[in-house]
């Protein structure tokens, strides 16, 4: 069995080159087709209202900004495509402080989505099983959304430990269920009219609901504000690359993998989003958030007012199996981020070693114990710290490999990076680094401060937490380098080992 060196000591075992460019584009896809489209592209007007009837051109807007960082990050994949991705990249590039704390932020915020992903879940297999007049009431009590979260949480591990290839052939069979229920979507979102919804609705709740009598024109803050939201549904652009040490002929698959990934996501995205608003004009939509019909306020919930009952029963417990596959994504890539710091000796190095089948067990297990955690927060207290943080976070990664990707230009130590010279003058990377740079700081402005939004779950102080903490976790990784005689500095100069 091949053998892979890390700092301080060999791993037994190595990542296995086991996926395909389709399990690039599915993982990409996968990554946050599901909360994110059927809950919080509708339940975005809740936040902001004034946005109107501009939510579907947000989310085309949002993809179609996110091209800048598609192009970084299928160049950076190209030249070193490695598990950890965006962090390797942003230490090799600028330096380990701003990787490590840029990459703990997208880290600890990704392992909370995945307790609130668990608890979603349990919410949209309820919706389902209520769709086949079955009960749901222990589904969706405390006790039996933590243990059927857990379940989710340490099924999905278990795929993981299986190995990369089961998880290939996972993603890429979700990503044609995905691809069916965007379809069902966006044929009764586009044949029904607002009108029909709106009779529907109030003879199944009771509520009449009817337009504003006078409005002001949507307001471009709150458009702003909602792209900056919006930018974590196209989050698996930040996960395809988690692939890179796992992907075959990767330097070449890599970058098709993400361009293709993003493409798909922002079709349907874009493609459900103008469907749903189509049906369920902005006022309808803010109307039922309201009255606390939540229910009727997601895309099962809309599309299970206008189709027949037994179709939209199937759809609730399509969604709540396309909400639960979201596990899978965020626990490749919180797991491959672990297992780069353990490379970096920025972790223990047991977190680099891997199982005979290739699965970083170590990284893993660290990541399904803490999401756990705050499944179990989420269900007895309440929103988990690290969940509003979620676009901050890749807002900053998405910065800092821009800062990182000029730097490579003006730094003359990279001359002599043999890695590096494929991105060294490239106009096309530094035009995307300067455009990145400013619309990464025009969202984070947007979004760092929530209207109406106590202290505590506010992005800026949530960011500000979880900074402290990785920068706390940096301070003692130097103290045990120097204990063991190392700079991990100097150590993180060259790319990892594959």
């Amino acid at each position: 069995m091949e053998r892979v060196a890390v700092a301080g000591g060999d791993a037994p075992f190595r990542l296995r080159r086991a996926v395909g460019l389709a399990a690039i584009v599915a993982s990409a896809v996968a990554g946050e087709y599901g909360a994110g489209i059927n809950f919080v592209a509708v339940q975005s007007l809740g936040v902001y209202p004034e946005v109107h009837d501009l939510v579907p051109l947000a989310m085309f807007v949002t993809g179609l900004l996110l091209i800048t960082k598609v192009h970084l990050f299928a160049r950076f994949s190209a030249v070193m495509p490695r598990a950890g991705s965006a962090y390797v990249w942003i230490v090799r590039s600028l330096n380990l402080p701003a990787g490590f704390i840029a990459s703990f932020l997208w880290w600890i915020s990704v392992t909370a989505a995945m307790g609130f992903i668990a608890f979603a879940f349990t919410t949209f297999l309820g919706q389902a099983l209520s769709g086949f007049g079955l009960p749901a009431a222990a589904v969706t009590a405390p006790f039996g959304r933590l243990v059927i979260g857990l379940a989710a949480i340490w099924a999905i591990y278990a795929l993981h430990a299986s190995g990369v290839a089961h998880y290939g052939r996972f993603v890429v069979a979700l990503l044609g269920l995905i691809v069916l229920t965007a379809l069902v979507i966006a044929v009764y979102g586009f044949t029904a009219t607002p009108d029909r919804f709106a009779a529907l609705v109030a003879a199944r709740t009771g509520l009449h609901l009817v337009p504003p009598a006078s409005t002001q024109p949507a307001s471009f803050a709150a458009f702003v504000s909602v792209c900056s939201l919006f930018v974590f549904a196209y989050g698996g652009v930040s996960a395809a690359p988690a692939l890179g040490g796992e992907a075959k002929e990767a330097s070449r698959i890599m970058p098709r993998g993400i361009v293709l990934g993003w493409l798909v996501a922002l079709v349907l995205y874009t493609l459900v989003a103008a469907a749903l608003f189509h049906a369920a004009p902005w006022w309808v939509v803010v109307g039922l958030i309201h009255s606390k019909q939540t229910g009727f306020a997601t895309a099962p919930g809309l599309v299970g007012v206008l189709a027949p009952h037994w179709l939209a029963a199937l759809l609730n417990l399509a969604v709540a199996v396309i909400v639960g596959k979201t596990l899978g994504p965020q626990l490749l890539t919180t797991s491959r981020i672990v297992f780069a710091w353990g490379q970096d000796r920025v972790l223990p190095a047991c977190f680099a070693s891997t199982s005979a089948r290739g699965a970083p067990v170590a990284a893993l297990l660290l990541t399904s114990v803490l999401a756990s955690l705050f499944l179990v927060q989420t269900v007895f207290v309440g929103w988990a710290l690290g969940v509003v943080i979620r676009s901050v976070s890749l807002l900053i990664v998405w910065l800092f490999v821009a800062l990182g990707a000029l730097n490579l230009s003006r730094n003359p130590r990279f001359a002599q990076q043999n890695w590096a010279r494929g991105l060294i003058g490239d106009k096309g990377v530094i035009a995307a680094s300067l455009a990145s740079i400013v619309i990464t700081l025009a969202l984070i402005y947007a979004v760092a401060v929530l209207p109406k939004t106590p202290l505590l779950f506010q992005p800026l102080f949530q960011t500000l937490v979880a900074s402290v903490v990785a920068v706390l976790l940096l301070v003692r990784a130097h103290r045990a380098a120097a204990a063991r005689g190392e700079n991990l500095h100097l150590a993180l100069l060259e790319p990892p080992l594959e």
